[in-house]
């Protein structure tokens, strides 16, 4: 890999992946709003650690959105380039807000933890989660489902304009060892997912506060599941609650957002053929 950069670095479309990184930080300071407003609620003092990330990240978008492409076009090593850049931008600042809050003293910590986060991978460095505050708890566990779908799967949602060239994103960065497009257009196709990724969220927390779980536990619970990853807000993860129903529906939802979403979209048009055909849902 490092070869191939050394001998092609001059002809990457540096702008465009500017562009794409500039983009993902913006939404990435959009998304730190939530933890945010979770703070305010509990009022204990950890928004302005946020904040503080949120200027920064806008600022650098910003930056880098402003400088336009002479071309719109980028190939299967820009989207693999920008995609890989991407995830160690969104862990450094995802796991800046840890270390300013001096909720994780060590940096080094904090960043393998949102790393974890977001690469859905459920390591943790944390021996007692039941004493971090809640605006933590619920960034800890909203990375793991921002990186459940990808963050990239996200800003192709958002974007106005897109074309056949977003593909290296989405192949680059989407779940499962398959990826294609559902529709012509790729914005589309990443709404789709997104839409259906929601809309399994939104289930799951209806159904784990239907059993009485506190909406906060729901929310963080949930996301955990999403990414399947495993992040938990008790030390002793689900067993803490000591409930056979929240872990039927845990154990559930795990396995749905565990298939491909592709699979979710050829069975809402009935095209079971494809889905049979799947030898990863097999």
């Amino acid at each position: 890999m490092i070869y191939y950069l050394k001998h092609n670095i001059h002809k990457l479309n540096w702008t465009m992946i500017g562009n794409v990184l500039g983009m993902v930080l913006i939404a990435q300071a959009c998304l730190m709003v939530l933890p945010v407003i979770v703070d305010l609620i509990y009022q204990e003092g950890l928004y302005d650690s946020y904040l503080i990330v949120i200027g920064i990240c806008l600022a650098l978008g910003y930056g880098l959105t402003r400088k336009k492409s002479r071309t719109n076009s980028y190939f299967a090593k820009d989207g693999m380039l920008a995609v890989g850049l991407a995830w160690i931008v969104v862990s450094f600042f995802g796991g800046l807000p840890f270390y300013l809050s001096g909720e994780i003293p060590s940096f080094v910590d904090c960043f393998f933890e949102a790393v974890s986060g977001f690469t859905t991978t459920g390591s943790s460095i944390l021996t007692e989660v039941e004493n971090l505050k809640h605006a933590t708890l619920f960034w800890r566990s909203f990375t793991h489902w921002i990186g459940g779908m990808g963050i990239l799967v996200f800003i192709l949602a958002l974007l106005p304009k897109s074309n056949d060239r977003d593909m290296h994103i989405m192949r680059a960065e989407a779940p499962g060892p398959t990826i294609g497009k559902l529709v012509p257009r790729m914005r589309q196709s990443a709404m789709i997912l997104y839409t259906m990724y929601m809309g399994l969220t939104i289930i799951q927390v209806v159904l784990l506060l239907i059993g009485k779980m506190p909406l906060f536990d729901a929310l963080c619970n949930t996301f955990g599941t999403a990414g399947t990853g495993g992040f938990a807000i008790k030390n002793t993860s689900i067993g803490a609650y000591n409930n056979a129903y929240y872990e039927v529906i845990i154990t559930i939802f795990m396995i749905l957002f565990g298939v491909n979403f592709n699979m979710y979209y050829f069975l809402l048009i009935k095209d079971f053929k494809q889905i049979f055909k799947n030898e990863e849902l097999r």
